[in-house]
Order: structure tokens, then C-alpha cells, then sequence
């Protein structure tokens, strides 16, 4: 940024407890005493001012910053980050992040599928069935799904007639920008069968 936070918010530099047992006066120092009038209205005017192109220039800093964070996480992470385009049609598995906050979660599945993946929303997000065709009622989130590796070669037929929902519906959510929402099943208090396991 190139300057304090405080600058950047309030345009003028922090009083620290040094600068008000040393000094009075923030501004450097006159070069004359006494200053007239104008002079002292001029650098208490100095005061006010918002200083558009100090906050333009920090701005400008503030972004750059950003994408170059941007990038060298990329850079840094590049073998954990995987982008999966799936086709509709292809096999995946759900991340199960019901159990993830619990402290029971070892013996847990930590995957749900396979599931066949029909469409992707605008969201980004996708929407898939289970293998009997019964379609999630929401959008799964792109980073919950990674993809089945079937030891033989599955041949899906057409999904159009499979499916338990409507075309209407399907195109509805087709439109929608929404992914599901974990935090309705985080909420969820466990069942009995889950607690004497």
C-alpha cells in the first residue's frame, strides 16, 4: 500500500503517544515564526483535504496486491487446485460435509455416490442425480465433487427419460446461480440410530 492503514482511511498520519509528548504540531514544522494568516489557514486546510490521488495511488496498490496474492497462491498451491469441468453424464463423488465439524467423523463416509452429474446451473454449480435417476433438489457446489474412477466402463443411457423431475424444474435450476447450502444439514442435530453408533 505504501502507506499506514490509518492513512488510507482518514488521510492524515496517526498521532502516536511519542508524537504528542514531543510534539504539537503534526505538520513539519514552519519555517518561520510567527506564519501569517494565510499560511496557517493554507496548511490547516492541508488538514481537511481528501487527497483523491493519494487514495487513487493506494487503490491501485490495494489491487495489484491482491492479484499478485492472487497468483502466487495459485502458483504455490498449483498441484492441490483441480478444476473439473464434468460433462453431463459423467460419474462423480459428493464430499460428505455433514460430519466434517463433528468429533466423530473418522469412520465416517467422507463421500456420497456415485452420482451422475445432468447439467451445470450459471453458478458454477452442478446439478446431479443419484443412479436411479432421483434428482438432488438443489445444486451441488462445484469444489464438493470430484470424479469416479469406475473400474469398468459404465454405458449411461439418454437421461431426458430418467429423470424424476420435470423438464421446467430442470431448466429452473438450470437458471439459478444458488449451490446448495451446508449449513441446513450442519445444523441438523444427529439421529438416534447416529448417536449409538
Amino acid at each position: 500500500m505504501g502507506c499506514s492503514p490509518y492513512f488510507a482511511l482518514t488521510g492524515t498520519h496517526p498521532v502516536l503517544p511519542l508524537d504528542v509528548a514531543e510534539a504539537t504540531y503534526l505538520q513539519p514544522p514552519p519555517d518561520s515564526f510567527p506564519i501569517s494568516t494565510t499560511d496557517l489557514i493554507a496548511r490547516r486546510s492541508l488538514d481537511l483535504l481528501k487527497r483523491h490521488e493519494d487514495l487513487e495511488r493506494i487503490h491501485s496498490n490495494v489491487y495489484k496486491a491482491r492479484v499478485e496474492a492472487a497468483r502466487r497462491y495459485e502458483l504455490e498451491h498449483k498441484a492441490t487446485i483441480h478444476d473439473y469441468d464434468f460433462k453431463p453424464g459423467s460419474l462423480v463423488l459428493m464430499r460428505n460435509t455433514r460430519y466434517e465439524k463433528g468429533l466423530r467423523k473418522k469412520m465416517r463416509k467422507r463421500y456420497l455416490g456415485p452420482l451422475v452429474v445432468i447439467s451445470r446451473n450459471r453458478g458454477g454449480a452442478y446439478i446431479v442425480c443419484e443412479l436411479d435417476g432421483s434428482v438432488h433438489h438443489r445444486p451441488v457446489a462445484a469444489f464438493r465433487l470430484i470424479p469416479y474412477f469406475a473400474r469398468q466402463h459404465i454405458d449411461l443411457p439418454d437421461l431426458d427419460g430418467l429423470l424424476d423431475i420435470s423438464t421446467a424444474r430442470l431448466r429452473e435450476m438450470e437458471d439459478s446461480t444458488d449451490a446448495d447450502d451446508d449449513d441446513e444439514e450442519d445444523t441438523a442435530l444427529p439421529s438416534e440410530e447416529e448417536l449409538q453408533e
